[in-house]
């Protein structure tokens, strides 16, 4: 009788004691309102959006019903049906959201940016639970929530907004700690934090990843209460960052619901406690999901409107301008200019970075540029970045992008990764320079008519993507953050930069590719003779090679050095550029 009572005594104990179950959060950020599974910039088919998450959530949730759906912000608009959902009363991305069924939602900067009332309005019409502790003043937000699933354990979320606009925050780390006692005190087994925030350093190894910015609070959250919580949830910042350490997690979503992050906790009770007995982050990408036709059908009745909106002319063009990627790298592009002068005007910067283009852009056609045409020329969503530099910084970024092409054989050959990422090579505006080819240099720079000199102060404006994920501008100091999509900031001052509603003028010139060459001086051979066959100034051959102090005496066996626009030196178009 004892025996058999102490087997029910153990056994009973080791049920309690290895029950054991899975939590699973789903994590997306920087959606701006992509609805449909295409990418209207390029005019093609992308499996990514809210009809694919919508379509992978409901294949999750027949295996597990204990999945946390949470999104960090930057929901609304950046995408063109995003935009085009502005303009409704009826706003049908948080229709589409609400489809999905999100369980939490942390206002991104561009919410924030939308004004308190707009912002009121869409929490209103938000069936996800909106958090925002250090957020004041804005109805129906709250700091955090607990969650109990449906195996008992209560998650806990403490929802942090990045601080931007005309609104007013508490002090971060007092308001999240408060947050934290709170959903402990409501018995909260697990606990993490969700910010609408970015990260400067990987939270692992402490490698600088982006350029410093206000926006950037995800590094203080990780610093004050990595012992508190068991993960952190990042945004803004359009790049996939997954990783972990002693079951601790840190994700960031990428952009565009390209993909989600998917974080797996196995989780232990023991006792009356639960605890992590590991952890699993992984970056999901789409591509092998179909969007959900049932999903789909839902805002069928948009999708003509939409089309409307897209095909209405905005601006017209007296003149035809081709674009290739190869030769925007190469030689100035009008189309890279236009936005390039309407980010400097909006931003009142000194100079510019453009190169987030469509890789597919073909260039302006002669005649009606409708809203469809500035979005393809546009190419990807981003905000936009003013730094503070010196003269130095602006060379070391020509000098370190210079690095992605070579000069072999007479011909350019590019990295394979400009394939890839185009916007790894940086295209400046408002300055004059020239690019040595062969020898990976930068020549005369001039900024305002004069050298630009090492310990010179210039405020250059770049895309925010450039500043953060794969081989981000690490250069200078951001001095404000424009959180605002570049197509906005370029449909609102186009027509100043065109100088009127009609595009009739040609690119400026700002910038050329260069090559080196050598001459060995023959018998017979003068200044003039060497002008004319080189296709070289006198001038510049004099300048180049100073150690003639004579113009009328060349002596035979010197070499000469001079520079040649690599297009001038080209054979026919498709010979002149290769990818390695």
């Amino acid at each position: 009788m004892r025996k058999c009572v102490f087997l029910l005594v153990v056994t009973n104990l080791l049920i309690t004691l290895a029950f054991s179950t899975e939590i699973i959060i789903i994590h997306t950020s920087n959606l701006h309102g992509t609805v449909f599974p295409y990418n209207y910039f390029s005019d093609t088919y992308e499996a990514k959006g809210l009809a694919v998450i919508d379509y992978y959530i409901k294949e999750l949730k027949r295996l597990n019903e204990d999945v946390l759906l949470i999104d960090t912000g930057n929901l609304l608009y950046g995408s063109p049906f995003g935009d085009f959902s502005q303009t409704l009363n009826n706003d049908p991305v948080v229709e589409a959201f609400n489809l999905v069924g999100y369980d939490v939602f942390i206002p991104g900067s561009f919410e924030l940016s939308t004004g308190k009332k707009e912002l009121s309005r869409v929490i209103q019409n938000l069936k996800a639970t909106t958090l925002a502790g250090n957020l004041r003043n804005v109805p129906g937000v709250k700091s955090f929530l607990v969650r109990q699933l449906k195996n008992g354990i209560k998650v806990g979320i403490i929802g942090v907004a990045v601080p931007y606009g005309s609104y007013e925050f508490d002090d971060l780390v007092s308001s999240v700690r408060k947050a934290i006692a709170s959903a402990k005190s409501q018995g909260a087994n697990f606990l993490l934090i969700a910010t609408s925030g970015g990260i400067t350093t990987d939270p692992l190894s402490g490698r600088r990843i982006a350029l410093e910015s206000n926006l950037n609070i995800g590094d203080i959250l990780v610093r004050e209460f990595s012992k508190d919580v068991d993960g952190f949830l990042f945004g803004n910042q359009s790049f996939v960052y997954v990783s972990q350490k002693s079951n601790k997690f840190y994700s960031l979503a990428g952009n565009d619901g390209e993909s989600v992050n998917k974080i797996t906790i196995n989780a232990e009770k023991v006792g009356n406690n639960w605890k992590t007995r590991s952890v699993k982050v992984e970056n999901l990408p789409l591509t092998n999901y179909t969007p959900s036709e049932d999903f789909l059908r839902k805002f069928e009745s948009y999708e003509q409107a939409f089309q409307n909106w897209l095909k209405e002319v905005l601006f017209s063009s007296s003149i035809t301008v081709g674009f290739n990627k190869y030769m925007a790298f190469l030689e100035d592009s009008l189309t890279l200019e236009i936005v390039n002068k309407a980010i400097i005007e909006y931003t009142k910067s000194s100079i510019g970075i453009w190169n987030i283009f469509n890789p597919n852009y073909i260039g302006i056609a002669q005649g009606d540029i409708t809203r469809k045409d500035i979005y393809a020329l546009i190419g990807k969503t981003t905000g936009v970045k003013l730094i503070r530099m010196t003269g130095k910084d602006v060379k070391d970024i020509i000098t370190k992008t210079i690095q992605n092409i070579h000069y072999e054989d007479g011909k350019v050959k590019f990295d394979k990764k400009l394939v890839m990422y185009p916007w790894l090579f940086d295209i400046f505006e408002n300055i004059t320079y020239e690019v040595i080819v062969n020898e990976r240099q930068v020549g005369k720079i001039t900024y305002a008519g004069k050298n630009l000199e090492d310990n010179d102060v210039v405020y250059l404006s770049v895309p925010s993507i450039r500043t953060y994920g794969k081989e981000p501008i690490l250069f200078g100091k951001i001095v404000k953050d424009f959180e605002i999509p570049v197509q906005k900031i370029v449909l609102s001052v186009m027509e100043k930069v065109l100088n009127g509603k009609v595009l009739n003028s040609y690119e400026d010139g700002n910038r050329i590719t260069s090559v080196k060459l050598e001459y060995v001086v023959n018998a017979g051979d003068t200044l003039k003779r060497l002008s004319y066959r080189l296709g070289v100034s006198e001038e510049k051959l004099l300048s180049e090679n100073k150690f003639i102090k004579d113009k009328n005496l060349l002596r035979p066996g010197w070499k000469l050095i001079y520079y040649k626009k690599y297009l001038d030196l080209i054979p026919p178009l498709k010979e002149f550029f290769d990818v390695e």
